[in-house]
């Protein structure tokens, strides 16, 4: 997002994968894309390195665990199918309607393959405004959107586009609720019909699983009355009123009004 909260960002160590966003706009400014979560390669850590590492992970790992106001299972061998389902819905989770807070709905999103990020108003001028204004995104979440949600999203979801970012965090979560609904829908339309992409649980980062337990819980929770399952699929995709009640069960779990 717009500016990082620099200072917040160094107290947590950058947050390893957790880094905000850099300044974007519609000029072509100079905007670092080196992403923390890129590690060096080219270097053997030393043992010492690898317990540094270890324990920045943890420490990364509790930030993701304490995002959202949940509480939530970690199996040890979730279920492969659902793993599938939490990666196409949050690769075709937009971010669309974080940019429309406040009564904005009428602006639009346009995204640059770099990452950069530029929104305009109905009458066609850049928003500029803190809570709106595009974003840098170091991950695009049609790709990686496990690296996307770690890096880019959560940093917003805590601490908000700017320093001066005047909405709170629970506006904020709503927001995201609203674009994660397109990913759900999408995939009740469309990936529910598709081969998806399989993901090796085992070689996941803490980070990157954590993400998937806190999806698997959003989006599979076994509290629900309505359950995202092959049983309820005919009638989420034909009966609005249905689906929305499944989406609302999520807002619920969410503490969402």
């Amino acid at each position: 997002m717009k500016k990082v909260l620099l200072l917040m960002l160094a107290m947590l160590l950058m947050i390893g994968t957790l880094s905000g966003c850099g300044k974007a706009d519609d000029s072509d400014a100079n905007v670092s894309t080196e992403s923390p979560v890129q590690a060096d390669s080219s270097q053997d850590p030393s043992g010492e390195d690898q317990a540094k590492n270890a324990g920045k992970e943890s420490e990364d790992t509790l930030v993701l665990r304490n995002l959202l106001p949940i509480t939530y299972d970690r199996p040890e061998n979730p279920d492969p199918e659902q793993l599938s389902i939490v990666r196409y819905v949050l690769s075709n989770t937009p971010e669309n309607n974080i940019h429309k807070m406040r009564g904005e709905e009428d602006n639009v999103v346009y995204v640059n393959p770099d990452g950069r990020e530029a929104v305009y108003d109905k009458d066609g001028n850049l928003v500029t405004n803190s809570y709106n204004q595009g974003s840098y995104n170091f991950y695009p979440a049609d790709e990686e959107p496990i690296k996307h949600f770690i890096a880019d999203t959560a940093p917003w979801l805590l601490w908000g586009n700017t320093e001066d970012d005047p909405t709170s965090s629970e506006e904020r979560l709503y927001y995201y609720t609203l674009d994660l609904d397109y990913g759900i829908q999408t995939y009740i339309f469309f990936g529910s019909n598709e081969e998806l992409e399989e993901v090796s649980f085992k070689d996941l980062t803490e980070q990157e699983k954590e993400v998937y337990y806190i999806f698997l819980h959003l989006l599979f929770n076994d509290d629900y009355k309505i359950q995202l399952s092959s049983e309820n699929m005919k009638q989420l995709q034909d009966d609005g009123d249905y689906y929305f009640e499944y989406l609302a069960q999520i807002q619920e779990a969410l503490k969402l009004k």
